[in-house]
């Protein structure tokens, strides 16, 4: 009972927070990743620039990228859709044999510091994922290769979360993209 409150509290926490992030927060090249295993379900919950869904490198930065019209907004909605499994960001174990049982997708405005920098439309993107695993004992390491390898702008990933009781938080890049637990 302690532990399921604890993680309803964690994870209702990060939600409120992400849901009011302020702009210094939104870091290209930074992703965040939560991950919650309680019993056999296991919640990944990965947040990124939207910048990060443009096909192109990302290497100069356009204020006009961030613009909010409905136009972009259904455009960068359509391609956050495309992703629709996580292991196309993150690599489980295939001895957990955990299966996606939902994925939601949200885009999100970050709110603005109160300056005029042309960055008040800043959105992150946000995929909320379940999983059923039929072997969670063997969910001994993630693997953030395949974020790595899709998003070529990303430098590091922070990965906080619980599994049962025990916490966890850690900084992957990718030279050292594999988190063990």
């Amino acid at each position: 009972m302690r532990i399921t409150i604890l993680l309803l509290t964690a994870l209702l926490t990060t939600k409120a927070t992400a849901e009011t992030r302020h702009a210094e927060a939104h870091v290209h090249g930074i992703n965040h990743v939560q991950i919650i295993l309680n019993g056999s379900t296991l919640q990944v919950t990965y947040e990124f620039p939207v910048a990060q869904l443009n096909e192109h490198k990302h290497d100069e930065h356009k204020h006009d990228e961030h613009k909010h019209d409905e136009h972009k907004h259904d455009e960068l909605a359509e391609r956050l859709k495309e992703i629709k499994d996580i292991a196309t960001l993150v690599a489980i174990p295939d001895s957990a044999k955990c299966i996606q049982s939902g994925i939601k997708h949200d885009l999100r405005a970050v709110s603005s510091t109160g300056s005029d920098d042309g960055h008040t439309n800043h959105q992150d993107a946000i995929l909320e994922t379940v999983l059923e695993c039929q072997n969670p004992s063997a969910l001994s390491s993630v693997d953030f290769s395949p974020a790595f390898s899709r998003f070529e702008d990303v430098e590091k990933i922070l990965v906080e979360g619980m599994l049962g009781s025990r916490s966890l938080s850690d900084a992957v890049t990718a030279k050292k993209a594999v988190m063990s637990f």
